[in-house]
């Protein structure tokens, strides 16, 4: 191989990488500069780093789009393991009961309010996506707090409670931004 066509191929490696690098911190820079401003930093990092779609967000309301659907995924995978909860604590009244009242909860968690938020977003209605994330994520808290009053010594769902709580206030921080139109996020 002569010399300039090494040359050659290792300039181009090296501009490519540089490219690569820039996407690479403009990906970061945008999940960082967007968790910065809103509460649960750390959290929301590990979140929006964990879903490879937000690698190629280059706008808020990308990110928007993605943490709503981890919302709609996380709710939905919930609502898919109570039926094995309810088989498993079918002999305790006061659990089945609370995974009664979560299964509404997690439907309409999805149904009522992420859903909604996602097609809320599509019309720049911004404040009302802002609000329905929020309450989509309380809903998991409200799940907990079931089993707190009827089963206080037993909560099977708790990771998945706290998980939607926090997957739906990083959702509401996330969109609340975009109500911050002109921001030069």
């Amino acid at each position: 191989m002569s010399s300039s066509l090494f040359l050659a191929l290792l300039l181009i490696l090296i501009s490519a990488s540089q490219g690569c690098a820039a996407v690479q911190e403009k990906e970061h820079d945008l999940i960082q500069k967007s968790c910065a401003i809103i509460v649960g930093y750390e959290e929301c990092v590990a979140i929006l780093r964990s879903d490879p779609r937000s690698i190629k967000a280059t706008k808020v309301k990308q990110l928007a789009y993605i943490i709503l659907d981890l919302c709609i995924e996380n709710a939905t995978e919930t609502l898919g393991e109570i039926p094995k909860l309810q088989e498993k604590y079918s002999k305790h009244d006061q659990i089945e009961e609370a995974l009664r009242w979560c299964v509404t909860a997690y439907e309409s968690a999805i149904k009522d309010y992420f859903r909604k938020a996602v097609d809320q977003l599509g019309t720049k209605s911004y404040r009302e996506a802002q609000y329905s994330a929020h309450i989509g994520g309380a809903l998991g808290t409200s799940c907990e707090q079931e089993f707190y009053f009827q089963a206080p010594a037993i909560s099977p769902l708790w990771p998945r409670n706290h998980n939607l709580a926090v997957l739906g206030l990083v959702a509401e921080g996330i969109v609340s931004l975009l109500r911050l139109n002109e921001s030069p996020l």
